[in-house]
C-alpha cells in the first residue's frame, strides 16, 4: 500500500513539472566564445535581441528584480545571477538563463554599479 501512495506522489510531481514546462534546455551557448554574439545574430535573430537588451540593461536593475525583470521582459526562466563578482576591472559576474529550448551562459562586465573601494577588513562606510 505503501508504494502505491508512493507512485501516486511522484506522478503528480512529474505532472507538476510538466505543466509548469520545466524541461532541461537541449542546448546551451556560451556568451563569451570567441565570435557567439555573431553567431547568435546570425543564427538565432529573435534570440540576439532578447540577449542584447538582456546584457545591456541586467547590472541596471537591483539584484532582487533580475529574475522577474528577466522574465517578464524577456520570457526568460531558470535565472541564475549569483552574488559571486570577479575582482577584475571592471567587475564581472556570472549570468545565466533560459530562452525556449537554450541555456545561455557568461560572465558580463558590470560598468553600471556605484562601486567603492575599500581596503579588507574597512567597511567602505567609514572611508572618507
Amino acid at each position: 500500500m505503501h508504494r502505491v501512495g508512493v507512485i501516486a506522489a511522484l506522478t503528480a510531481l512529474w505532472t507538476a513539472l510538466v505543466a509548469a514546462d520545466v524541461a532541461q534546455p537541449s542546448r546551451t551557448f556560451d556568451l563569451n566564445a570567441p565570435g557567439a554574439i555573431e553567431t547568435l545574430q546570425q543564427s538565432r535573430p529573435a534570440h540576439f535581441e532578447k540577449v542584447r537588451r538582456i546584457l545591456e540593461g541586467v547590472s541596471r536593475q537591483s539584484d532582487q528584480q533580475v529574475r522577474q525583470w528577466m522574465h517578464v521582459s524577456f520570457g526568460a526562466h531558470s535565472v541564475d545571477y549569483p552574488l559571486t563578482l570577479r575582482t577584475s576591472f571592471p567587475a564581472q559576474r556570472r549570468l545565466s538563463f533560459v530562452l525556449d529550448d537554450t541555456r545561455y551562459y557568461g560572465w558580463i562586465w558590470l560598468t553600471d554599479r556605484p562601486f567603492r573601494i575599500s581596503p579588507a577588513g574597512v567597511p567602505a562606510s567609514t572611508q572618507p
